[in-house]
């Protein structure tokens, strides 16, 4: 069950363009097509893991470039995150925990509706029932994901940064 409380008059189109843009970039990027083998044909050690990119070039890479980044790059940093974190509840981490099941047939669109839709009031105080999420999202997955993807991370001194409403809707 997902909790509604009103919107936070924080820059709801700021958010918007920020959820907007992060979307069609991430839409482009998560996910499918398929793993190129190792050299010789499989079954030699696998190619390393990139690191982290550069700031911009998230922006210059191109749909395979960015498909096989979050494959590679993305998803092995993050499973790892969100199985630390709570291994029952991620234990199938996958393209669908985020972009949720459409992902399944190659739409990753963000923000997920499937997701709790969240306001700046219930990031900045969380409840009981979910301040250890808020907690391991803020320190973990929103500076991971941006580091990650060569982004700055969402501020008050950098409002167009990845930040939550990347991926999270904003209450109505």
């Amino acid at each position: 069950m997902k909790t509604v409380i009103a919107r936070s008059s924080v820059a709801p189109s700021l958010a918007w363009a920020l959820a907007g843009a992060l979307a069609g970039a991430l839409a482009l990027a998560a996910c499918g097509g398929s793993s190129t083998p190792a050299a010789g044909g499989g079954g030699g050690p696998a190619e390393a893991a990139p690191g982290p990119l550069a700031a911009g070039a998230w922006a210059a890479m191109d749909h395979d470039a960015r498909l096989e980044f979050m494959k590679r790059g993305l998803m092995p940093v993050m499973a790892a995150e969100f199985k630390a974190f709570d291994g029952e509840r991620y234990a199938d981490f996958d393209c669908s925990t985020c972009h949720g099941p459409g992902a399944a047939e190659g739409n990753f669109e963000l923000p997920n509706a499937e997701l709790a839709a969240l306001s700046v009031d219930m990031i900045m105080n969380p409840d009981d029932d979910h301040k250890a999420i808020t907690e391991f999202m803020g320190a973990k997955v929103k500076p991971g994901v941006a580091r990650l993807l060569g982004l700055a991370e969402y501020s008050p001194a950098t409002p167009d940064g990845f930040g939550c409403f990347a991926c999270h809707p904003m209450v109505p």
